[in-house]
């Protein structure tokens, strides 16, 4: 019979799955209800998408449970359809609509190809006793889930505003990193490189908020653009 700690560490788990996959749900809601994704940066999409194909292939050479191999999956389909929608929306570059087809396919194609070549990748290097190779899978997408919040800071720094970023989807991000973090202190083993991911996405969404509430409540006068189509999140 599962203990009460085994049982708070898989609640608190899957909480932490649930959020960590649907947290971009909103972002993709938004940007299609507003017709422009305005403020927000395609390159933070796409630093996400690679990272969540390093979660991915980091849980099926490690031998991880299901749910949390599907997770980063579900991740990486909503940080690819956010990085599509930024190229379809932009007011810039916009991509027409056959293009956009086009792209997201060849993108999924791509991005499935690249994932069965780390698993390979990273399944020889420890068959070959290469050292530091599950440690180098493990942290290369926790460095790319970091790096990609900074293009977003730039973008907010730039616009002295918060603009497009869903704050649901922050909360989202936030709570899978809170949840996720209590289910590894029940765990007996406590999974560093785990929690270091995990602290890292909370800071970074912080920040985001901290910037919310300091531009666009406290200073709303600041900003260097006009948030056309968009309501206030």
């Amino acid at each position: 019979m599962p203990t009460s700690r085994a049982v708070l560490e898989n609640v608190f788990g899957m909480l932490g799955i649930i959020f960590w996959s649907f947290q971009l749900l909103p972002q993709v809601i938004d940007n299609y209800k507003a017709k422009t994704t305005e403020g927000l940066s395609s390159i933070m999409f796409l630093l996400w998408t690679l990272a969540a194909l390093g979660f991915g292939s980091y849980g099926i050479v490690e031998g991880l449970s299901i749910p949390i191999i599907i997770q980063p999956h579900i991740f990486g389909f909503f940080s690819t359809l956010c990085y599509v929608q930024c190229k379809y929306y932009s007011q810039k570059e916009r991509w027409p609509l056959p293009r956009v087809i086009v792209a997201t396919i060849m993108l999924f194609l791509i991005l499935a190809g690249v994932e069965v070549g780390a698993i390979y990748a990273t399944r020889a290097g420890v068959d070959h006793n290469v050292k530091g190779t599950i440690d180098a899978a493990g942290i290369l997408p926790v460095v790319l889930l970091g790096v990609g919040f900074f293009p977003q800071y730039v973008d907010i720094f730039r616009l002295r505003s918060v603009v497009g970023v869903s704050m649901v989807f922050i909360a989202g991000d936030a709570a899978g990193s809170v949840f996720s973090l209590i289910s590894l202190a029940f765990r007996e083993k406590f999974d560093l490189l785990a929690a270091m991911n995990y602290i890292i996405v909370f800071v970074c969404d912080m920040i985001i908020v901290a910037s919310y509430v300091y531009y666009n409540k406290c200073h709303p006068t600041f900003a260097r653009v006009v948030k056309e189509a968009r309501a206030e999140p």
